[in-house]
């Protein structure tokens, strides 16, 4: 596609906003789920500071950090392509996922037009990791990613199970029963917080929460704090299982969103019987298929699940390439 017209913007304006939503909205549809991450669905829904603005000092909230590269045919006018690259907390991090309207002439072309230019951008703004993600990789996506210089660094398993769970075969030592309650809103927050983060340490995404990206997931509209299921022990959070519904997947589908346990109590078997508190919970609202997500390398949790009854579904890769400032 030789008239393709690419344009970086830290804001989206309205007409472009309708634009990139309605070609997300097509995807969505078309594939039966949402084509962009939650993190970056979050991003485009709250807007952005300008891409030409420097980096606040500090930490600042990833939701208000990102640009926007719109890949337009110039003899149509029509949005073909969209990439959207968030700008890291820690200076130097951004990752890139991107859409392109199948429909659309030379989409592959569209695809490297827009991989191409998203390099250019973390370039001009000082370099550093960028690393890209798509769901349901293929070959092909493995061939452009090589092209240009990204190596594959993670995989990423979808596994699903039916719902309700089958009855254990035998009572299990190292899965005992556990009495979780709700969370509640408005308290909670810190002491969940604490878990989290003490669990998820070296977690790329999961690790290092604060409490802005925690109120914000509070604020999504699939929020039920009924489906977010505490562990107390001693007064303290010593786990959780949180569950989310995909209420728009058909069928629908029950996550285990996410689940911790803090290194304090390791060893007990408490995240077996969180996720199947987990589960349960699920099933109790009607829904016939779990899911979750675990890192392929993660042999033990992988091996937990599956022995639940989990089998893979898909797998989205992450690449990731070292850019140098320009």
């Amino acid at each position: 596609m030789r008239d393709l017209e690419l344009m970086a913007e830290g804001t989206l304006d309205g007409s472009r906003m309708v634009a990139v939503t309605g070609l997300l909205d097509r995807l969505r549809a078309l594939r039966g789920e949402f084509p962009l991450s939650e993190h970056k669905r979050m991003e485009l829904s709250q807007g952005s500071r300008s891409a030409s603005d420097p980096p606040p000092p500090g930490p600042t909230a990833p939701a208000d950090r990102f640009v926007g590269i719109s890949a337009t045919a110039r003899s149509t006018g029509d949005l073909v392509g969209y990439a959207h690259l968030s700008i890291g907390p820690r200076p130097g991090e951004f990752a890139l996922e991107s859409v392109v309207d199948p429909e659309a002439d030379g989409s592959d072309e569209v695809a490297n037009a827009l991989l191409a230019a998203s390099v250019d951008r973390v370039r001009s703004l000082g370099g550093g990791s960028l690393r890209l993600w798509v769901p349901r990789a293929t070959e092909a996506d493995d061939r452009r990613a090589v092209t240009h210089g990204f190596g594959v660094e993670r995989n990423l398993l979808q596994m699903c199970c039916p719902l309700p769970l089958s009855p254990p075969a035998a009572p299990a030592t190292s899965s005992p029963a556990l009495t979780v309650r709700p969370f509640r809103p408005g308290s909670d927050e810190p002491a969940w917080l604490t878990t989290n983060n003490r669990a998820f340490t070296s977690h790329p995404e999961q690790g290092h929460w604060d409490l802005p990206t925690l109120l914000e997931r509070e604020r999504e509209p699939w929020f039920d704090p009924e489906g977010f299921l505490v562990l107390d022990v001693d007064g303290r959070v010593a786990g959780s299982c949180w569950t989310k519904v995909h209420a728009e997947a058909d069928p629908p589908m029950g996550e285990i969103y996410v689940i911790s346990v803090d290194p304090d109590f390791h060893g007990r078997g408490w995240g077996r019987a969180l996720t199947r508190s987990g589960l349960d919970w699920l099933a109790g609202q009607g829904l016939t298929v779990g899911m979750l997500y675990v890192d392929a390398d993660n042999v033990a949790a992988v091996s937990l699940y599956r022995s639940m009854g989990f089998v893979e579904d898909h797998v989205d890769r992450a690449y990731v390439l070292t850019v140098d400032p320009a």
